[in-house]
């Protein structure tokens, strides 16, 4: 007979092996003992198969998958994908391999959506700690639907790696083209499909800060583009009843450094102040002096460049007036 667990948690990584170990422990230490943990190593060069191994060996809960190569930038949500297909429980918690969750973290949650069918998904604050474990502050989303949708649009109020989630609903959680920001992306078309989501207003995570993590090496330009692609995505859905997903070029924004078009250097850099991205507004408007002639354009925003970092910060409101 299958067994059917409560919860399935679905983690991707990729040389990982430095937190990974602890990051699993949290997970088995849990005080709610009815899951699976579906862990996929996207073909790591370091000990980490070896670490799943022998956690796996010992704990039938884990189900190890291995990509035999690997995926590339875009595995990450590919992984992420492939793990909540393969859950057989009722809910999905997400976890990452440098994070450690509270020991009463999956208990806390499960309950939650037991006693509140009408929510989604449930998110909680966590911790911000280094390398070495120091605390680096808290970080405290609104806790209720009507809350989160105010402030979902502008930034992002469900923290993804201590989300849990009921796996009715989405075929695919993540969509692929959607790079650096697919939880984002997923959260806004919770939004427009009507599910309720909640925060618990406890610290039930440690979310590691690392150097050389992976959202340090995302380039803050291609990132901001695909955040605000996702509104735009977010108000087509509003306004239409559909967004135009299907027909997005996610490579556009990858090789913006290649392609030298004027419309997208132009856009990327009024993307760019209106998140107060200075290193990345001085590196497009770099691009566009070198690859078109100046314009009425180029001269409204070099402005911008004259005056400085500080006050390209502290004039933020007129200054995304000038997009």
């Amino acid at each position: 007979m299958n067994y059917t667990p409560k919860i399935s948690v679905v983690m991707s990584v990729y040389n990982g092996s430095n937190f990974l170990a602890q990051s699993i422990l949290a997970i088995l230490d849990q005080t709610f003992q009815d899951f699976e943990f579906i862990i996929i190593d996207d073909a790591s060069t370091d000990d980490t198969p070896d670490i799943i191994k022998i956690f796996a060996d010992k704990d039938s809960r884990i189900r190890p998958f291995r990509n035999e190569k690997n995926i590339g930038p875009a595995g990450f949500i590919k992984n992420l994908n492939f793990g909540c297909r393969q859950a057989k429980g009722k809910y999905i918690a997400r976890i990452d391999h440098d994070d450690i969750s509270r020991k009463d973290r999956f208990q806390l949650q499960y309950d939650f959506l037991e006693n509140n069918p009408e929510v989604f998904i449930i998110g909680a604050a966590l911790r911000r700690v280094d390398e070495n474990g120091n605390d680096l502050g808290e970080m405290r989303p609104p806790l209720d639907d009507e809350n989160i949708r105010k402030v979902m649009p502008k930034k992002i109020s469900l923290y993804h790696p201590v989300i849990m989630f009921r796996k009715e609903f989405y075929e695919d959680f993540y969509r692929e083209k959607m790079r650096y920001c697919e939880d984002y992306d997923f959260y806004l078309r919770i939004m427009t499909d009507s599910l309720k989501m909640a925060n618990l207003n406890e610290c039930l995570l440690e979310y590691r800060i690392l150097q050389n993590s992976l959202s340090r090496e995302q380039d803050k330009v291609i990132k901001n583009l695909f955040i605000h692609q996702s509104k735009v995505f977010y108000k087509e859905r509003l306004e239409k009843g559909r967004d135009s997903y299907g027909n997005f070029d996610p490579n556009e924004f990858l090789n913006i450094y290649e392609n030298h078009s004027k419309p997208l250097i132009q856009k990327a850099i009024d993307v760019s102040k209106k998140y107060f991205d200075f290193r990345g507004f001085e590196k497009l408007m770099k691009m566009y002096k070198e690859s078109h002639h100046p314009d009425f354009f180029y001269a409204k925003n070099s402005i911008l460049l004259t005056l400085g970092e500080s006050v390209f910060y502290k004039n933020s409101k007129f200054i995304n007036k000038l997009s």
